[in-house]
């Protein structure tokens, strides 16, 4: 499944920014805020990391809101920033469990975390 345009933006800090994309059938805004916000507070943030790059992981979320599975789709080659935009993922889970109304065993969700520059 493609990621939606619809994208939730969180600042993170210091010096990044987090992105997350849901499957665009997946429409339940409330859930989506509510997912993107406990990636958001599990987030540790990795110092030093190279400005302008991205690591970019998708998840799979079951049906009860368990990480059904995790893969890495791009990373930045910085292995803290990437090891923490990881462990802010599988920090995050269990998710809360999909609404009754998704008729799929799992949704995609893709987590882009931005590295910028400081000012």
């Amino acid at each position: 499944m493609k990621s939606s345009v619809l994208a939730l933006a969180l600042t993170l800090l210091p010096g990044g920014r987090f992105t997350a994309y849901f499957t665009p059938a997946f429409t339940d805004a409330a859930y989506q805020k509510e997912a993107a916000a406990k990636v958001q507070k599990a987030w540790k943030p990795a110092p030093n990391a190279p400005a302008g790059k991205k690591t970019v992981l998708i998840a799979q979320i079951a049906q009860d809101g368990t990480l059904a599975g995790l893969r890495d789709h791009m990373m930045t080659g910085f292995k803290p920033w990437d090891d923490a935009a990881i462990a802010a993922v599988k920090g995050a889970a269990p998710f809360a469990p999909l609404p009754k109304s998704w008729a799929y065993p799992t949704m995609e969700v893709h987590f882009h975390f931005e590295v910028v520059a400081k000012k």
